[in-house]
């Protein structure tokens, strides 16, 4: 009875250590695969004007599709309009 509690516990532990090697490798894969889909957002926010009109697509429809929000007020012109 005693080799089958041990052989028991030894099974729990090996469990343990290759569930966590899995939880482990499922957030690595989550953060890989955010990382990829960042790195595709940059590049596509980065692309000229002229690869943008090849494709019939406007700035303002690529900032949209980006999540990129211009401020209301810029503030570049708010300080030359005071000089």
């Amino acid at each position: 009875m005693t080799g089958s509690t041990a052989h028991t516990s030894h099974f729990g532990r090996d469990a343990g250590f290759g569930g966590g090697l899995r939880i482990g490798k499922q957030f690595l894969d989550a953060v890989a695969a955010r990382a990829a889909a960042a790195i595709d957002r940059s590049r596509f926010a980065a692309l000229p004007s002229r690869y943008l009109d090849d494709v019939g697509m406007t700035e303002a429809e690529r900032a949209a599709a980006v999540g990129y929000d211009e401020p209301a007020i810029d503030g570049w012109r708010v300080v030359a309009s005071h000089l």
